[in-house]
């Protein structure tokens, strides 16, 4: 019966500011995966330290050749892997490139979609040649100069300072007057080579939930995004 059994790799962790959080994500599903079906294992990916973490604590080292490990003297293969890895490298299609390669099933879109929409300045325009109304921005690469006031004629004030290609909310700052873009472009630097600053829009924010199974596609209904 054991060998019948799916084995499954909740891919967690990652190279961004949110390792730590995707951790806590893994772990969560972990706990709810039925595992009297799956074997279910954490593995956890960090610049090249890849290892799967066992409830004992210990770990075992990830063979990169084939995303195998070795376990009790047991060669142990993969069927699938749910990535939840959140920013780089598990939402920018780098992992989905990797897994493209040795040919393992995996949860999330493949490497075109996870790179263009994980690249917030790329998918902006992307959308503006669909006649998409998005935000004016502008792209800074590090070490490029600026001038302040510029920016703030063009994009107007407030507007919102972001690394370009990261996950959450990580270096993410809104300015409300050009004296402001200086520290929170050092802000979204240190999260990546490369800044977007991008116009307020004032508007209703939707969020709409989709998720397809083999037999049909659910639409959940449309939520209202509000803050205070």
């Amino acid at each position: 019966m054991e060998n019948s059994k799916r084995t499954i790799a909740i891919v967690c962790g990652g190279d961004s500011s949110e390792h730590d959080v995707s951790l806590r994500s893994g772990q969560g599903l972990y706990s709810f995966f039925d595992k009297e079906r799956y074997n279910i294992y954490l593995v956890d990916v960090k610049g090249t330290d890849w290892h799967v973490a066992l409830d004992n604590g210990e770990t075992i080292e990830i063979d990169k050749n084939d995303f195998s490990f070795v376990m009790n003297g047991k060669h142990v293969y993969f069927d699938y892997a749910y990535i939840t890895i959140h920013g780089q490298p598990g939402e920018d299609g780098v992992r989905q490139g990797y897994f493209d390669l040795i040919h393992l099933p995996y949860s999330t879109s493949g490497v075109l979609v996870e790179a263009m929409t994980f690249d917030k300045y790329v998918l902006n325009n992307y959308l503006r040649g669909f006649g998409i109304n998005v935000a004016d921005s502008i792209l800074l690469r590090r070490g490029e100069a600026y001038d302040e006031e510029e920016i703030a004629k063009r994009i107007g004030m407030p507007c919102f300072v972001k690394p370009a290609a990261d996950g959450s909310s990580f270096g993410v700052s809104k300015v409300k007057n050009a004296d402001q873009l200086a520290p929170a472009l050092r802000v979204a630097f240190m999260e990546s080579n490369e800044v977007m600053i991008e116009g307020f829009l004032d508007g209703t924010e939707i969020s709409q939930g989709i998720y397809k199974t083999a037999e049909k596609t659910v639409v959940l209904p449309a939520t209202e995004v509000y803050c205070c």
